[in-house]
């Protein structure tokens, strides 16, 4: 083989290498958070917490109360728009996880 085409097969190479790191990262959203709205902790668990006061203030340090007053006075701060290809996640389930944390 000569030098020009070492060099031409180094430049294939890259070029490959360039086209699977593109394809890999096309992913919008990771497959472990694709069923969240069916399978999440907000969407499953809290609905359920919202029939037990107690239970909702053990999980949140807040009762439902406060936790309404909270996302009341900052839900307009922390709601985003909805974009064409996949929802914002809800005011109530950002103060949900800024709570658990």
């Amino acid at each position: 083989m000569c030098l020009a085409e070492d060099i031409l097969l180094l430049i294939a190479v890259a070029e490959d290498e360039d086209r699977e790191k593109r394809r890999r990262r096309n992913v919008w959203v990771h497959e472990i958070n694709a069923t969240r709205e069916d399978d999440g902790e907000f969407y499953f668990l809290v609905p359920e917490l919202l029939k037990y006061d107690k239970q909702f203030y053990v999980y949140f340090r807040k009762s439902v109360h406060c936790f309404g007053g909270i996302l009341n006075m900052i839900r307009h701060d922390i709601s985003k728009k909805a974009k064409n290809f996949r929802g914002p996640i809800p005011s109530e389930e950002q103060l949900a996880i800024a709570l658990r944390q």
